[in-house]
């Protein structure tokens, strides 16, 4: 059954509005709950979530991103898989035999929650109505420390992070490549205790990040090597990963803004009390930018659900963090705070992972944030191509390389009982699954040129328009 979707109401004295931006395309799947377009009211630019599931149809009448309408006017439909085939949309990578489950609707009760005033408008989200909050994994049971799935999460990020190194070499990557080789066990074991709607913020070495918390491998190989089937549709490349349907919301070349989007995604779940918690990842030379002070203190006098992740690999680029700081652990700056602050091993997979779940279960009760300092290195250059020696000996890139995180957890599982063979074969599989991330991006096409402008935002007299101007 198609289901219609008009202009909403987003503000008290709202009549009528305008589509800055559809999120989604005519023919793609829309799963009840996603954010579906962006309107803009008499007050801001909101983000509208789909109130069913099903294939995008817009219509040729539909009105023109940008043009103002009256509040309920016709924008465009949710079909069924039978109905967009009916009406010749184009379906891109439909499931082979079946149509994507919808998710299922959350029944609202009211129960518990105080009458608000004024009365919100339809959808509209309060502190006294608050968005739906999905199960935590505390909640569906899966919390228990599980070896083999971090090493087989940690083998994924090395295999594909070489896969693309290689690709580098042979001048299929376009632009910078900074590899997460050596540092897996920080993002593997963080993100092992995040939910999808849960949010990270990442840096210009964000791959492990992306892969960690789902991005698919294919997805981040074809955004490297420019493809139109990469994770943003290769507009991106290497710094500038983003999937914010499995809570990647963006990584960034430059150093420290992450901290403050974490912070501010905090904040708006604060807000709306959803339960969902936001992580920022960020290197050691990160700690000495104005953004970490901002963020943390913000976060801590607001008691926001954040996680702030330093990866202190010892280096920012080629500047020894030692020579820059005369605390070696950015873990004891949290006192100054006020917020709790942990030094840990981030070549120990278990030791992460035990020091995340504290964090993400305070931030998660409305206890408020956590620093978090994971002592690594990074075994490959600061990004592909550039010099490897000269700011450090090959003797302490050769010690680290000893302490790899993968053949530490390795050793573990074996001395527990399990045996090689299964491992290798985790192993095997995962290089297989980085080989056909890698021939996927490089059979894939290049983006159409005529969507250069596609999700470009500009005004003209005041008005939004959308695909450029």
């Amino acid at each position: 059954m198609a289901h219609p979707v008009t202009m909403p109401r987003q503000g008290w004295t709202m009549e009528t509005g305008s589509v800055v931006e559809w999120l989604k395309r005519p023919g793609e799947f829309v799963r009840q709950g996603e954010q579906l377009m962006v309107i803009q009211s008499d007050k801001a630019a909101n983000e509208i979530e789909a109130l069913e599931s099903g294939y995008l149809d817009i219509p040729s009448d539909a009105p023109a991103v940008g043009a103002e309408v009256p509040i309920g006017t016709l924008l465009a439909y949710l079909l069924t898989e039978a109905e967009a085939r009916e009406r010749g949309l184009h379906i891109p990578n439909p499931s082979p035999g079946k149509s994507p489950l919808p998710n299922p609707s959350p029944v609202a009760t009211g129960e518990g929650l105080p009458d608000p005033t004024p009365t919100p408008r339809e959808g509209e989200r309060t502190p006294a109505n608050p968005a739906p909050s999905p199960p935590s994994r505390r909640e569906r049971g899966d919390v228990a420390f599980d070896g083999l799935a971090l090493l087989r999460a940690m083998l994924r990020i090395r295999k594909v992070e070489e896969a693309l190194a290689r690709a580098h070499q042979q001048g299929l990557v376009h632009g910078a490549c900074h590899t997460y080789v050596g540092e897996e066990a920080i993002a593997t074991a963080v993100c092992a205790h995040l939910d999808e709607g849960d949010t990270i913020w990442s840096t210009h070495r964000g791959h492990g990040h992306a892969l960690a918390k789902g991005v698919p491998p294919r997805e981040i190989a074809a955004e490297l090597f420019g493809r139109s089937t990469g994770c943003a549709g290769g507009r991106g490349g290497s710094m500038h990963l983003f999937k914010p349907e499995v809570g990647l919301m963006g990584t960034s070349g430059i150093v420290g803004p992450c901290i403050l989007l974490a912070t501010g995604a905090g904040y708006t779940s604060s807000l709306l009390g959803d339960g969902r918690v936001s992580v920022a990842f960020f290197g050691d030379g990160a700690s000495n930018n104005g953004a970490f002070h901002e963020g943390i203190n913000l976060a801590t006098i607001w008691n926001l659900p954040v996680i702030f992740v330093c990866e202190n690999n010892q280096y920012a680029t080629e500047v020894p963090f030692a020579s820059v700081s005369k605390q070696p652990d950015v873990s004891k700056r949290a006192v100054g705070y006020g917020l709790p602050g942990v030094t840990v091993d981030g070549n120990d997979v278990r030791a992460v992972w035990e020091v995340a779940r504290e964090a993400v279960d305070r931030a998660r009760a409305g206890l408020g944030p956590t620093l978090i300092e994971a002592k690594t290195y990074r075994t490959r250059a600061h990004s592909e191509g550039m010099r490897d020696a000269g700011y450090r000996s090959v003797e302490e890139i050769d010690a680290w390389k000893g302490r790899c995180p993968i053949r530490h957890l390795r050793a573990t599982l074996e001395r527990e009982g399990h045996q090689p063979e299964s491992l290798d074969a985790i192993e095997a599989e995962m290089d297989a699954e980085a080989r056909d991330a890698i021939a996927f991006a490089t059979e894939s096409p290049w983006p159409d040129g005529r969507t250069a402008a596609d999700h470009v935002v500009g005004w003209v007299a005041g008005t939004p328009v959308a695909g450029g101007i």
